[in-house]
């Protein structure tokens, strides 16, 4: 709605206003219409100002009725109001300021808070910071965090790894909603690039074990990714705009468009994107020095049984990495009352099949292992209600209700070389939560946040083998399916947690804070098979519960000249999943089975912040260094079954008609991970802007010499950014790693050392380890009008080969990338 609306309805409702009664207004957040506190009501006429409570109302009947106020906040864009036109308890929208939110965290506590005032290490990336690049998916979105790497084993992959943790290890969250779930497994999982980046308008990185509000599974930290929320009141009534991407190397399409509509009184917003990938062509420029390694000089027909290797005419081609995306996103936004607010958050996305690429290049005996080996189509459908209450309470002054279901659909399908049977399995999860949240404000410079959070997880599982027939055209599918034993429980798989929190702040000055916080967690697990052989081994029915209290201390003190210290202290709690308990997967001889007796792992970390912060925010440099002690670490190890009666070796039972050897996850001890990373930000405001971070890491078992997985080489990015005229951009990065040594490869095969160089140690063939590379990218941008924009992304300057630690594929070469933007 327009200002000049706004007066309009303001003078109508002026009539209906009583002289007697006081004049009131209330000043609000436009985009969850939460009460605005601290801002600043300035009389131009009168030279008068007042401050709006914790319930963001301001008295305003002592300035002068023609007096015009000056309403400004520093996260928000100030607005100018005649007192004539108003109205008593008029409500004030006010629309956030972007370059102010960059200074707000809003995951910590999950709520608001001021980033000087935080004592753990986070990091924020908004549309700002990408306003040079495209990613890809939102997985190579978390590359522009600091300290957070992204491994990939195929076209479609995306696994971040936060200080030395990996997947379940590693927290995801989408507007409040955990992601995480009951089949998260311990290796690389690829659940980010669900979300469609071109819908996100922050994303937060809280980095250890160190929020009360998350809990369980956030021993890495924190991905917390927040999608556009329509704002009511909004100048423009109805708004659309649009991207368009194309890459003609790899064949890369990206359409996505965005529709907003606004009232005072309801706002909805609309998103859509295709996205088509071609195969990955890797950099040809070798100066690791290994001329052979990643090539990949042959392929295998499809739908052919009598399978041999043909020829690939580029071999810097990765075939069979292509692969197609669709995202859906609705939102709803309506204004129940003057103190509350509701969002409907709908978001679908559905992948077409992602071929495993490192699975169909694994050779045994000179020949293909696989003919085929995919992931089916990858697809999660969220269902959530956000009610937003701001009328202050004796208990708390605002408060949050978010309830949630999710459905997430994903399939494994793989047959062997020139195999004529292609096994199936099937996942299906149900997943319900609800999140309570409650925030109070105290007189005494202090706030307190507290609520509860429960999760049910439903895993349904099937697998079925498919029989083909050989014909001249190829294979031909027959109507011969046989059951096999499931991944995940075949009859009954549920997984819950209930947790309660609090976090207490508390402002010692102006210049320190302490604040403190404790979280209660219980999680139940039942799993249940109906597959002769685990009944046989009498491993059938697994029950597991597990009960912890986590906790986090942070202190920060600020000098006069921008210095910052901060210390913060905290302990993580990671209960055992479905799939660390109850995972079936024989695999070279060798069956994971179900250990009803694995415990959770606790991590205790302790670190230490300093950083230095111009006046204006413009120049900044932060260092952080942590130790994280593990104890009860799961990994996966060799396991005997006492009661198994198919052998007379406990280690080993008869599966599928053969005797395999049994092992399983099993509670190994202590680990320890260390690190420390450095952030430097450099800028002259409108002109140029240098950004840089590097993070080094190590870990190692406290019992034994074993490498811990996911443990990067040192890592490290470097952007300088150019204003060449008011129109235009320019961008230079430059990003690199560090080498790994095979001696510092997990034994556990987590790392993929068989996916480094061989070389020849003068006896044998051994693998290298991951050599160290260094890339650049150029973008530009030049904005035509304020409707319409284009940029040009020039990725791995001189086509370099190279590939991310830990990753099954080579990552792109010297690409273009043409980006469109555009309003209407």
């Amino acid at each position: 709605m327009s200002y000049l609306a706004k007066y309009f309805v303001s003078v109508c409702l002026l009539f209906f206003c009583a002289n007697g009664y006081s004049q009131k207004i209330i000043i609000v957040d436009n985009t969850n219409n939460q009460p605005v506190s601290n801002v600043t009501v300035f009389g131009k006429q009168s030279l008068k100002s007042l401050i709006s409570d914790n319930n963001g109302i301001v008295n305003i009947e002592e300035f002068d009725k023609k007096d015009t106020l000056i309403i400004g906040h520093i996260s928000y864009k100030s607005i100018e109001l005649i007192i004539n036109t108003l109205s008593n308890k008029t409500t004030v929208f006010l629309e956030p300021n972007t370059l102010a939110l960059s200074e707000v965290i809003l995951s910590v506590a999950r709520n608001k808070e001021n980033k000087e005032k935080i004592s753990k290490q986070v990091s924020l990336i908004t549309n700002k910071d990408l306003k040079l690049d495209l990613p890809q998916t939102s997985a190579d979105l978390l590359n522009y965090a600091s300290g957070v790497r992204v491994q990939k084993s195929q076209g479609g992959g995306g696994s971040p790894v936060i200080r030395g943790f990996e997947a379940n290890r590693v927290l995801l969250v989408v507007d409040g909603v955990r992601m995480n779930n009951a089949i998260y497994r311990s290796g690389h999982l690829q659940n980010s690039i669900t979300i469609n980046p071109n819908s996100l308008e922050r994303t937060e990185v809280i980095y250890g074990p160190s929020s009360v509000g998350y809990g369980s599974d956030a021993l890495g930290g924190v991905v917390h990714f927040y999608t556009k929320t329509p704002k009511m009141n909004n100048n423009k009534k109805l708004g659309a705009s649009g991207i368009s991407s194309y890459n003609s190397r790899f064949n890369n399409i990206v359409q996505n468009l965005d529709l907003e509509y606004s009232s005072n009184k309801w706002a909805s917003y609309t998103n859509f994107s295709f996205s088509k990938f071609g195969d990955v062509i890797m950099g040809g420029n070798r100066k690791h020095g290994f001329d052979e390694w990643g090539l990949d000089y042959h392929y295998l027909e499809s739908n052919k049984y009598n399978e041999a290797k043909k020829n690939n005419e580029n071999p810097n081609i990765q075939l069979n990495t292509a692969y197609q995306q669709y995202d859906f996103m609705q939102k709803f936004n309506f204004l129940l009352s003057e103190s509350s607010n509701m969002v409907i958050n709908l978001q679908h996305s559905n992948s077409s099949d992602i071929n495993r690429f490192d699975k169909l290049n694994e050779i045994t005996n000179g020949d293909y292992k696989y003919s085929e080996w995919y992931y089916g189509p990858q697809k999660r459908t969220l269902i959530s209600t956000l009610f937003n209450f701001s009328k202050a309470k004796r208990l708390s002054d605002k408060s949050k209700l978010l309830i949630a279901y999710q459905k997430i659909g994903e399939s494994r399908h793989y047959r062997k070389f020139q195999g004529l049977s292609k096994t199936n399995q099937i996942e299906n999860l149900n997943v319900y939560s609800v999140n309570n949240d409650y925030f109070k404000n105290f007189s005494n410079n202090s706030s307190l946040v507290y609520g509860y959070e429960y999760t049910f997880n439903k895993v349904n599982s099937e697998a079925y083998l498919q029989n083909y027939k050989s014909t001249i055209s190829g294979l031909a599918e027959s109507n011969q399916f046989y059951n096999i034993p499931t991944r995940y429980p075949s009859d009954e798989g549920h997984y819950s947690t209930a947790a309660i929190y609090y976090e207490y702040r508390k402002d010692l000055s102006k210049k320190s804070n302490v604040n403190f916080g404790m979280r209660f967690t219980n999680t139940r697990l039942r799993a249940k098979w109906n597959d002769i052989n685990i009944i046989n081994a009498n491993i059938s029915d697994v029950h597991s519960q597990n009960s912890s209290i986590t906790s986090s201390f942070g202190y920060v003190l600020r000098s006069k000249n921008n210095w910052k210290i901060s210390a913060n202290f905290s302990s993580g709690f990671r209960s055992p999943n479905i799939d660390d308990i109850g995972k079936i997967r024989e695999q070279k001889g060798m069956l994971s089975v179900p250990n009803s007796k694995l415990k959770p792992e606790y991590a205790y970390n302790s670190e230490i912040g300093l950083s230095k912060s111009s006046i204006n925010k413009q120049n900044t440099f932060s260092i952080n260094a942590y130790y994280t002690h593990i104890s009860n670490h799961i990994t996966r190890d060799y396991f005997e079954i006492k009661n198994d009666t198919s052998t007379s070796d406990p280690s080993t039972i008869v599966f599928n008609s053969e005797e395999v050897i049994t092992m399983a996850n099993i509670n190994k001890g202590n680990a320890f991970i260390y690190g420390t990373t450095l952030d430097i930000k450099l800028s002259s405001p409108n002109l140029w802007m240098l950004k840089g971070n590097l993070t080094y890491t190590h870990g190692g078992s406290v019992n034994s010499h074993h490498p811990l997985p996911s443990i990067s080489p040192l890592f490290g990015h470097l952007t300088l950014r150019y204003n060449v005229a008011k129109s235009s951009e320019l961008e230079l990065s430059y990003k690199f790693s560090g080498s790994k040594s095979p001696e510092k490869y997990s034994i556990g095969g987590e790392d993929g050392l068989e996916e480094t160089p061989l070389v020849f140690d003068g006896i044998d063939f051994a693998f290298n380890g991951m050599p160290s590379w260094n890339v650049i990218k150029l973008s530009s941008s030049y904005e035509f009008s304020n409707k319409f924009k284009t940029l040009l992304v020039l990725d791995n300057l001189f086509d370099i080969h190279y590939r991310e630690f830990a990753s099954g594929i080579s990552a792109p070469g010297r690409n273009l990338n043409l980006v469109l933007s555009y309003k209407f």
